[in-house]
């Protein structure tokens, strides 16, 4: 059977075949495109609207009489100037609209694009931008017709003396696609079939949201876990703290972490164009295999990134040296530089700043100064979470604590009072306390979020110094436990994860 398998001609008769040498995933889904037809809508949901500062693009999302006035007289917008610009709207007109009067106030959000009846007199109609979110009276029951879908800029731009040269419906073309969504190698292939296994994404961003981005996808995947008809979205990493933002379009197939909200350190991408938002940082976009966006709702996604992520903390210098090599960039080697050292921290750390810089300094410890840990993911999901967001180990190989306090067998951490809010009771000990295990103090008592170790089992009190019923055993040494003998106050243990 001849099929095209991302973009390429292949033979084969069953997926297996034909996906060899391809990227993907155990496991993760694979689109395939049985056939398609196209239609041309019969009536436009969108306008391009040309004024002299250049051109605005609405969609109309609503389904009203303003809405079916607009549809039947746009055309009476042409050669409409300015008619005013203010902190909230932007106006152009007039015209007579005769539509029922309302004197109502409504809430109305930034970007909404409205008719409007100035001093409710109907041969003062207005074409109206929102600029902001307002309650305010625009004259008619029900004025909202749509949103702006582009062009804000011009928006922002426009001055008196501006108006409408010409507005033209886009009449989009309707492709009803006949699809698979298959994790089945075996299936039999049929001739003309279009497969896609994986996506690409690339990434052009401010350094610290394309680093949460690529950490999300460095393993080969993305995860589905929210799926809407505009978006898919990966949660696996929500709640990281992102502080960086910009204000850019959330065009069809682009890529942004949220940096606020319920949402915090979500990657999202989109199916379809959204307004931009100053709580969604653009970090990229899709450039590749976007069928595979547009028709999976559930499960895994091979992804492909470009660049992929520079991060050689817990590779050995001399890993660390090929990961680099292929990108030209040159590394500096310090602290332990032995070829078999552990690399525990990179300067630049972001992947984007050492493309710009074209070199980095990578830090090694001998391996005997790594403490190998495995974490009670099952036992204690919050507790892990939180330590997992405290060392860093969400995002590194490596993660790392400073030493607060030691005192003869405790050594205890410092933790994060961000994070350490809902640290509810969970895995507590029961009769002791084994030796070398890593515990969180909980929010029964004052000191929630503190992490502590004790070297030697006790039947009194947990790892940071409390009573059981305020500690969480989150995490056990495997390795290297004695390393911590000689640590003290203000020093930093790095930390391995063995899974």
């Amino acid at each position: 059977m001849n099929v095209i398998v991302n973009g390429k001609p292949k033979s084969g008769e069953t997926l297996r075949d034909v996906i060899k040498d391809e990227p993907y995933v155990d496991g993760a889904n694979i689109v395939i495109i049985k056939g398609s037809k196209k239609e041309v809508e019969e009536e436009a949901k969108k306008y391009v609207i040309k004024t002299t500062k250049g051109s605005i693009t609405i969609a109309i999302t609503e389904n009203n009489e303003s809405s079916k006035f607009w549809k039947e007289n746009y055309k009476l917008f042409e050669n409409k100037n300015l008619r005013w610009k203010s902190g909230v709207d932007v106006s152009f007109g007039a015209i007579t609209i005769d539509l029922d009067i309302s004197p109502e106030k409504k809430q109305f959000k930034k970007w909404d694009v409205v008719l409007s009846l100035s001093g409710l007199d109907k041969n003062e109609g207005h074409l109206v931008f929102v600029k902001k979110d307002v309650e305010e009276m625009y004259g008619l029951e029900n004025p909202k017709i749509g949103i702006v879908v582009g062009g804000k800029r011009v928006i922002s731009n426009l001055t008196k003396g501006d108006k409408i040269l010409s507005i033209e419906p886009i009449r989009e073309t309707k492709e009803e696609v006949d699809y698979l969504v298959t994790k089945d190698l075996n299936l039999k292939l049929e001739d003309g079939w279009e497969i896609y296994t994986y996506f690409e994404a690339t990434f052009d961003g401010l350094p610290k949201s394309v680093e949460h981005a690529l950490a999300i996808m460095e393993d080969g995947f993305f995860e589905i876990s929210e799926n809407t008809n505009t978006y898919i979205a990966d949660c696996r990493l929500q709640t990281l703290i992102i502080d960086e933002e910009n204000f850019k379009d959330r065009d069809r197939g682009v890529i942004t972490v949220r940096n606020t909200g319920n949402g915090i350190g979500k990657v999202y991408i989109y199916r379809e164009g959204r307004v931009s938002s100053l709580s969604h940082t653009v970090v990229g976009k899709v450039t590749k295999g976007m069928e595979l966006i547009d028709f999976s709702e559930e499960g895994i996604l091979t992804v492909v990134t470009n660049p992929k992520r520079l991060n050689a903390i817990g590779l050995t210098q001399r890993e660390a040296e090929e990961l680099f090599k292929e990108y030209g960039i040159k590394v500096v080697r310090e602290g332990n530089t032995d070829d078999d050292a552990i690399v525990i921290e990179q300067i630049p750390e972001y992947t984007m700043d050492i493309l710009k810089t074209k070199e980095v300094k990578v830090v090694g410890i001998e391996p005997d100064k790594l403490v190998c840990i495995e974490i009670f993911d099952k036992e204690a999901p919050i507790t892990a979470w939180y330590f997992r967001k405290t060392t860093g180990l969400t995002t590194r190989r490596v993660g790392k604590l400073k030493v607060y306090f030691k005192h003869k067998d405790l050594i205890m951490f410092e933790g994060n009072k961000e994070y350490a809010k809902g640290l509810l009771p969970e895995n507590t000990p029961k009769d002791k306390v084994e030796a070398n295990t890593i515990a969180v103090t909980n929010m029964v008592k004052r000191y929630k979020g503190m992490i502590g170790v004790r070297l030697s089992d006790s039947d009194k009190f947990g790892p940071t110094g409390e009573t059981f019923e305020g500690t969480n055993l989150v995490a056990k040494i495997v390795k290297n436990a004695e390393y911590l003998m000689n640590v003290k106050n203000g020093d930093t243990v790095y930390l391995l994860e063995i899974k």
